[in-house]
């Protein structure tokens, strides 16, 4: 995938990507939103919410096994994806 946006309920849009192979897309979706849940419930502002989500997806792809991902993989990855704010002037 070329990465993901992420249109806050602040009006705030994010745009994400994680630039890593993974074979087993299987859930990847789930643990997207499972990620995108824990880091808002946590706190995190909505860049880092997407972080983990990102870092969480990929994690999943990396495993076979829909929902299998290493939760601190997960936080290694989301230390590495590219995310950014959008301007919609």
């Amino acid at each position: 995938a070329d990465g993901v946006v992420l249109a806050a309920p602040d009006g705030s849009c994010w745009e994400g990507r994680l630039y890593v192979q993974g074979r087993y897309p299987v859930g990847s979706g789930d643990s997207f939103l499972a990620g995108l849940v824990v880091a808002l419930d946590r706190g995190d502002a909505w860049g880092e919410a997407l972080q983990l989500a990102l870092g969480a997806a990929t994690a999943n792809a990396e495993l076979a096994g829909a929902g299998r991902l290493d939760p601190s993989r997960a936080e290694a990855l989301a230390a590495r994806a590219e995310v950014r704010e959008l301007s919609l002037d």
